[in-house]
């Protein structure tokens, strides 16, 4: 990695790999601007430089995406170009608040992991961040879906899965204290991962019996540590003794089944499993986004309440939103938004023409409404 003077940053710069403090600490993600308060905190701590493997974005291209000034003449669409307007421009808001719960959790794990006391102020405070930045953007996963990991996988993991569950919580029409107390349990709900060792953890072949048994063991460790050591209630630290439990009984570590599990619990499993899916691991690429959905709701459904499933079904689509289709004309487009009533039908915008081009101009559709256009496939597409 090279070096870079603190006195060479500015606010606002950004860099197309994550910036580190040493060899292992990330301090900024990728693609995300450097703040006044970043800059302040590195001279607080007398650090003269900092290390990236990337290279600083130009504001050409780091700018938010450009749009027309014109709205479509069709209200349906003019109402999806200024979602689709709106959610972009709150992605260097994402990005902050992103980073922020990515910090909080790395440092939480990595003291659980030495047997240390952890900040639970730093959590609690990454998830109001996270709460009120979906409450007043319900479009995040638009944002969310593609966004850029760097770093470890867990931290990564926990983050997107507290995002998840808010979504959620959301649609359930959770108070804000509960809301609250949801995405604080959601943040540390894995700590106990960190507990496991990385050649079983990270193994890129199948786990043995007796592996699988050394990673089940992080559910009771985690519950312990919250409650013993970090002294928590049981219900801030239920959803971390509880995540793997399954709807039907056959989960652990207790093989509770249905009423038994926290509806919290319910929510988080729920949205660790999606998050799970959509991420790279070891042994495993990536699953697309609609190939998730529709293994929650066939293959695995009787590990979740079917409410919640459903639930979570509505607000993302069978096709997620931000993920990309091919369409029955040939242009790729990316989904927007869900559409609860019918969801193989969710609002659309177009990324690619039918020749693989730029579109020539701005292209939204209600799929819901359109009787010609039909989606054919999901597809993978860098975004």
């Amino acid at each position: 990695m090279k070096a870079i003077k603190i006195e060479d940053l500015v606010v606002g710069n950004r860099f197309s790999k994550p910036i580190y403090l040493d060899d292992e600490n990330i301090f900024i993600n990728a693609n995300t601007p450097i703040t006044e308060n970043d800059l302040q905190k590195l001279k607080k701590n007398s650090l003269k430089e900092v290390f990236t493997e990337g290279e600083k974005i130009s504001d050409k291209s780091s700018s938010p995406k450009n749009f027309s000034d014109s709205l479509p003449a069709d209200p349906n669409k003019a109402i999806l170009k200024l979602l689709h307007m709106n959610t972009e421009k709150s992605r260097t808001e994402f990005e902050s608040v992103y980073k922020t719960a990515f910090l909080a959790v790395q440092d939480f794990y990595r003291k659980f992991s030495e047997d240390r006391q952890a900040d639970a102020n730093s959590i609690r405070l990454a998830g109001d961040k996270i709460y009120d930045f979906t409450k007043a953007y319900p479009n995040f996963p638009y944002l969310l879906l593609n966004h850029r990991e760097e770093g470890y996988y867990l931290y990564n993991h926990s983050v997107k899965a507290t995002f998840y569950s808010m979504l959620i919580a959301s649609a359930l029409e959770f108070s804000k204290p509960r809301a609250l107390e949801l995405a604080f349990s959601s943040l540390i709900a894995d700590c106990g991962m960190a507990k496991i060792p990385s050649n079983i953890s990270e193994k890129k072949g199948t786990l043995t019996e007796s592996e699988y048994k050394i990673v089940q063991k992080h559910t009771v460790l985690a519950y312990q540590y919250l409650t013993k050591v970090m002294k928590l209630r049981h219900n801030q630290a239920v959803v971390s003794l509880q995540h793997h439990e399954n709807y039907d009984g056959t989960g652990y570590p207790s093989k509770i089944k249905k009423i038994e599990i926290d509806e919290v619990t319910a929510i988080y499993s729920l949205a660790d499993n999606f998050s799970a899916m959509v991420s790279d691991r070891p042994w495993r690429k990536k699953f697309l986004p609609y190939d998730a959905m529709k293994t929650m709701i066939s293959v695995t459904m009787n590990k979740f309440d079917l409410n919640i499933l459903r639930i979570f079904l509505n607000k993302s689509s069978i096709y997620p939103v931000g993920s990309f289709v091919e369409l029955s004309d040939g242009c790729i487009a990316k989904v927007l938004e869900a559409n609860n009533t019918k969801m193989l039908r969710p609002s659309i915008y177009i990324v690619r023409d039918s020749a693989g081009n730029l579109p020539p101009s701005e292209q939204y559709f209600n799929l819901a409404l359109e009787n010609d256009i039909t989606i054919t496939k999901a597809i993978d597409l860098n975004p």
